[in-house]
C-alpha cells in the first residue's frame, strides 16, 4: 500500500510544493515540467521558500512523459491549470496506460471527470496551499503545512489513499482522507470563485456585496443540482485552520492567487472558466441564473487575452453584472 514515487505533472506553485516537501520527507520524486521551469529546474534546481527558511534543491526532472521510465508503486501527481489538463491527461495516458493511479491537485472538480476517463484510479486533493510562482524555478509557500483534503473520486477512502495522506503529513502536511472529498471540493470551489476578484479587480476592497453574490449563486446552483458540500461549520474550521497557517517570507504575506498569478506572468489564459465558470454551467444546466459570475469569468477571460493584470474598478464590474441580470 506504498507509493514508489511520486511524479509531480506540472512543477509550478502546487506542484513544486508538494514535491519539494515530499522529496524532504524522504519520497521518491520527479517533476515533469515545460519551457523555462523545465530548464531552470534541470539546471539549477527549484529554489524553495516558505516561512521557516529557503533552500536550493537539486531535483530529477523531463519534459514529457514519454521520457519517463514507468514502474510498479509509481503514482502522479496532477498539479497544471485545469485548462492545460488535457493536453497532459492524453500525454499521460499515452505513455503509462490506464492503470497507473492519478491525483487531482487542482481548483475546481473538472479535472477528476477527465481523467477518470482515461485513468481507472482518480483521487482528488482539496489543496489549501498558498504558493506562488512567477520566477521559472522560484517557488514560495507561505503555508508549508497547510491543510489538504483527499479522497476517491467519486468518494470513498482505503489503505492506498491512506498511505498518500500519511505521505503528505510526514511531508508536514496537515492531510485528511475524505470519503466525501467531492463535498470539500465544491466548498472550496466557492472560496476559489470568490478569490478571483483579486485578479479582476485587483483586491476585494469594497466588494463585500459581490464577494456574497457569487458565493449566494453558487449554492443556489448547488441545491437545484443536489449537490452537496461539507457542513459550514466543518468547512470554516478548515478554513481558519488554513488561515492559521500561513506566514510570512522576506517579511511579506503573499501577493495574490493564482489567478493573479497567472496575468502578472502575462499568460494568456486563466483558470476562471472551471472555477466561477463551474457555477455558470451549473446554472445554465438547472436554470439558475448567475449574472456575477458571468460578468467575472468575462472579465477574467479579457484580462487574460490582453495578456495583462487588471484591475477593473468596483464599479466597472458592478456595470458588467448589471448589464447581464
Amino acid at each position: 500500500m506504498r507509493v514508489a514515487r511520486y511524479i509531480v505533472y506540472g512543477a509550478g506553485g502546487i506542484g513544486a510544493s508538494l514535491g519539494a516537501q515530499l522529496q524532504r520527507a524522504g519520497c521518491e520524486t520527479l517533476f515533469v515540467a515545460r519551457g523555462a521551469q523545465q530548464e531552470a529546474l534541470r539546471t539549477k534546481g527549484l529554489d524553495y521558500a516558505t516561512p521557516e527558511g529557503r533552500e536550493r534543491l537539486a531535483v530529477q526532472v523531463v519534459g514529457h512523459p514519454e521520457e519517463i521510465g514507468f514502474r510498479d508503486g509509481d503514482v502522479v501527481v496532477l498539479a497544471m491549470k485545469t485548462q492545460d489538463s488535457l493536453p497532459a491527461i492524453e500525454a499521460l495516458a499515452r505513455a503509462a496506460g490506464p492503470e497507473l493511479p492519478v491525483l487531482c491537485a487542482q481548483n475546481g472538480v473538472e479535472n477528476e471527470r477527465l481523467v477518470l476517463r482515461r485513468f481507472r484510479s482518480v483521487v482528488g486533493l482539496a489543496v489549501w496551499i498558498p504558493a506562488s510562482f512567477v520566477d521559472p524555478g522560484v517557488v514560495r509557500n507561505y503555508a508549508p503545512h497547510a491543510p489538504i483534503e483527499l479522497g476517491r473520486f467519486p468518494a470513498g477512502i482505503d489503505a492506498w489513499t491512506e498511505a498518500v495522506a500519511l505521505d503528505l503529513r510526514r511531508a508536514g502536511f496537515a492531510a485528511e482522507a475524505r470519503a466525501n472529498v467531492l463535498a470539500w471540493k465544491y466548498a472550496k470551489l466557492l472560496t476559489n470563485a470568490v478569490s478571483t476578484l483579486d485578479a479582476v479587480c485587483g483586491s476585494r476592497v469594497g466588494l463585500d456585496d459581490v464577494c456574497a453574490a457569487v458565493k449566494a449563486e453558487g449554492m443556489a446552483c448547488y441545491r437545484a443540482a443536489g449537490i452537496e458540500t461539507v457542513p459550514a461549520a466543518e468547512y470554516e474550521a478548515r478554513v481558519a485552520f488554513a488561515v492559521a497557517a500561513m506566514g510570512e517570507i522576506d517579511g511579506a504575506p503573499r501577493a495574490g492567487g493564482s489567478s493573479t498569478q497567472s496575468l502578472a506572468r502575462g499568460l494568456s489564459s486563466i483558470e476562471t472558466d472551471y472555477v466561477n465558470g463551474e457555477l455558470v454551467l451549473l446554472g445554465r444546466l438547472h436554470g439558475v441564473a448567475t449574472p456575477v459570475n458571468e460578468a467575472i469569468v468575462r472579465s477574467a477571460n479579457e484580462l487574460a487575452a490582453k495578456r495583462r493584470a487588471g484591475p477593473f474598478t468596483p464599479a466597472e464590474l458592478r456595470q458588467r453584472i448589471e448589464a447581464r441580470g
